[in-house]
């Protein structure tokens, strides 16, 4: 054996070591929270910044085709190889193809995976989650339907189509002002970015991504404008270091919530009203559909203009996207996968309630 394979297989032991001690580190929040979360992250995430966080285009969609590209050579080169009867080769193809896999496992729980796994955001800000009544619930989304109700009246959604960079570029730095979640959140890169085509992500169904291995904050902005500002605000929070879908959207809204301009709050509002009618409607068919029919019809349009928008990107490939983005949430520490993002009910109701002195 060369020295070369040698030494390939030291790294592939190497690398499998280090994601058993992952394995074992993700059983422990607090630790995560207090050393990774708060420690290791904050000041490794100003590291991505230097590198990748000025270039005005996305480095993370190229370091995805590269990885993809060198894949599936090496994939092609082994079946080629083993076709020819070259074991030694073989041998090496395999070596690369595993060693590659592996770091790439490693690296994202070093760089950021392990976010997935820190203390919940209720316990980080205090929020009781438990016991939330649905007479609380329809009392804060009567609310909720009325702020976006005359929110849309104040506010004209076609105005903001041509000015979608200096939404994200005007939100980055909104978000690097905040201080609401200061204390247990990374201030290394506040940047969100667009996709190097966002009709192409379109058809994946995704209108904003974070990647991890560049920690660039991506946002599909081919979308209609009316959820840009919230799925910009939810990427940034990944960005910091949150995990979970419904913590990320949980921090959009109450970020959005606060400021000034109209049409970010009329997006915060909609978004969230949104989910809260959807989660109704799955306990409470019929008073959902109830509640749903005070949405406005300016609003009801908005909306009509979404689902029309993903509509024309629907099909096979939107369905395997979904398939395997919900086994990759499962795997990280979200059990109820792409519905995960809907749970950002009960943190909104339990900040709602606590901010009204109920809790």
């Amino acid at each position: 054996m060369e020295k070369r394979d040698k030494i390939a297989i030291f790294t592939v032991v190497l690398l499998l070591i280090g994601i058993f001690i992952f394995s074992q580190i993700e059983q422990h929040s607090q630790w995560i929270e207090a050393f990774y979360a708060r420690g290791f992250y904050r000041s490794y995430s100003h590291v991505p910044r230097f590198i990748f966080g000025y270039v005005p285009f996305s480095l993370g969609d190229l370091f995805y085709i590269i990885v993809v590209g060198l894949l599936l050579y090496s994939i092609a080169k082994l079946i080629g190889n083993l076709w020819k009867g070259r074991w030694k080769n073989s041998f090496r193809s395999v070596l690369f193809i595993i060693n590659l896999v592996l770091g790439l496992y490693f690296f994202f729980y070093l760089s950021w995976g392990l976010n997935y796994y820190r203390e919940p955001i209720s316990t980080n800000a205090n929020l009781q989650v438990d016991s939330l009544k649905l007479a609380d619930y329809l009392v804060v989304l009567n609310g909720f339907l009325d702020s976006t109700n005359n929110l849309r009246e104040h506010v004209d959604p076609s105005q903001w189509e041509e000015h979608k960079e200096a939404i994200q570029t005007d939100l980055s730095t909104w978000v690097q002002q905040d201080t609401a979640f200061a204390e247990f959140l990374s201030r290394g890169q506040i940047r969100a970015k667009s996709p190097i085509n966002s009709r192409i992500v379109s058809f994946f169904g995704v209108s904003g991504y974070f990647n991890p291995f560049t920690h660039e904050a991506q946002v599909n902005n081919a979308m209609p404008v009316t959820f840009l500002p919230f799925t910009t605000v939810h990427e940034l929070a990944h960005q910091q270091g949150i995990g979970f879908e419904d913590e990320a959207n949980f921090i959009a809204f109450v970020r959005l919530q606060q400021h000034p301009q109209s049409f970010y709050r009329y997006s915060a509002y909609l978004q969230t009203t949104l989910y809260m009618l959807r989660e109704l409607q799955g306990m409470y068919p019929d008073l959902g559909k109830d509640y749903k029919g005070r949405l406005s019809a300016k609003v009801l349009k908005d909306v009509e203009k979404e689902r029309y928008f993903w509509s024309q990107y629907t099909g096979w490939v939107d369905d395997v996207m979904g398939i395997f983005y919900n086994q990759y949430l499962k795997h990280n520490n979200q059990q109820e996968g792409i519905a995960r993002y809907d749970r950002m009910t009960r943190l909104v109701l339990a900040y709602e309630l606590k901010r009204r002195g109920c809790r």
